[in-house]
This record gives structure tokens, sequence and C-alpha cells, in this order.
């Protein structure tokens, strides 16, 4: 039986020319014919063939696509990209296919008690500075704001757009946005739930996010960030 729940499945693109036809093909068949669905492409300034990919795939899926001209940085563009939904739950999905479309369902069920379902990765497949680094700001964000949840820069995430609606217009503190949406929201009362799924290991390219050389700047720009929005929120600690 087709489930009744309307979702829009948002996927940040950049430079992910050797993943986004099997990202688009294999979430697209996952869901088809099982629940009513939009999928949106947000694709941020990319200097590969990932534009002229994803040309092509509109031919192939109904999917709606956004280009940019230019790179606006991985929140920036998740943030333009939830401009465009139409439904009441947005399933955000990082593109680069380190996530299996079938956990979806392990998300859907708790949508009647849960405002935002984070899927966590059970084993990180994650090369070990970036599980060091996600683990350390986990805990960082966990002491600073006294939340108890475990993954908050998932890239795998079911939102009610109520939540959008209420917290995307202050989110700019920190560089990942999942993260600063799980705080805002966790203060506003919203009701969020982690729940565990399958990480693959990325096969082909690299991470777009940072890189090796980066870490010190990017740790710097999130010490900074975390203090900003701990300044922000004291009144409610």
């Amino acid at each position: 039986m087709k489930n009744k729940t309307k979702i829009s499945v948002v996927f940040p693109v950049f430079n992910e020319e050797d993943v986004i036809e099997t990202t688009i093909k294999n979430y697209f068949n996952e869901l088809k014919g099982k629940i009513e669905f939009e999928m949106i492409v947000a694709e941020d300034g990319s200097t590969d063939n990932t534009k002229k990919i994803i040309k092509k795939l509109e031919k192939k899926f109904p999917i709606k696509a956004y280009m940019s001209n230019k790179r606006k940085g991985y929140q920036k563009a998740v943030i333009d990209a939830l401009k465009h939904p139409k439904n009441e739950w947005i399933f955000l999905v990082d593109s680069d296919y380190q996530f299996n479309p079938k956990d979806f369902w392990k998300l859907l069920p708790h949508i009647n008690k849960y405002d935002i379902i984070l899927g966590i990765k059970a084993k990180r497949k994650d090369p070990l500075y970036r599980i060091i680094l996600s683990k350390g700001f986990n805990f960082l964000l966990r002491l600073f704001f006294k939340v108890p949840y475990v993954d908050m820069d998932t890239g795998f995430r079911l939102i009610n757009k109520k939540v959008l609606d209420e917290t995307m217009d202050q989110i700019h503190c920190l560089k990942y946005f999942t993260s600063e949406l799980v705080i805002r929201s966790h203060f506003k009362n919203f009701k969020i739930k982690e729940i565990p799924v399958t990480h693959y290991k990325r096969k082909i390219g690299s991470t777009n996010i940072f890189s090796i050389k980066s870490i010190p700047r990017v740790v710097l720009e999130e010490m900074k960030g975390l203090f900003k929005l701990h300044k922000e929120l004291n009144h409610q600690l």
C-alpha cells in the first residue's frame, strides 16, 4: 500500500560527477510507487561535469534542478535548497551516496511523534581524521548546549517543514547546517529522534566539505561559531 505522507527529497550537490546519477536513480527507484514525493537537486556551482549530468538526468527523472553560477558553501547551499520544497516533510540527503536509500523507511515511522528524525551512522566509514573531528565536534555541542544527541552533523535527515519555517532565518553561526538546526530546534522544544542507519565508505572521489589541509581553519571557524551560538542561546541554557 502506498504511504499517504508527502515528502520532498532534497539533494545539495557540489562536484559529484562520479556519483550523482547513481544517487538520483537509486533514491528514485526506492521511493517510486511507495510514497508521494518530489525530488529537488540544488547544485552549488560545480566545476566538474555535475551540471551536465544533472541536465541529462532531468530528461530521465521528474527532478527539479536549481543551478548556481558560483560556489556558496555547504551551509548556504543547503539553506537555499530548502527554500524550494512544497511538502510537509523534507528528506534532506547528502548526494555522495554514503547512505542506503532503503534506510529512509527506518525514519518514516517516527514522524507522528517527532519533528526531526536523524539517521545516525551506526558504523561510520569515513577516513579516521573525519571521524575524530566529527566525534570531537559532537562532544563539544553536547558540552556547550547540554543536549543528548550523538550525530548532529549527519547527512541523512527527515525534517518537518514547520521546523524549518521557525529556524531557517536564524541559522548562521555554524558551518554545518544540521548541527545548528538541531541545537536551535531543541531549544524551541521540537522533538528530535536519532535512528541508526547504514553508512558506506565513499567509493569514488573525495569529500567536498573539507580536506586534511583545511582542518586548522575548519576547527577555528567551528570554535568561533560554537561560542557565537552559545552566546545567542545563553539565556535558554
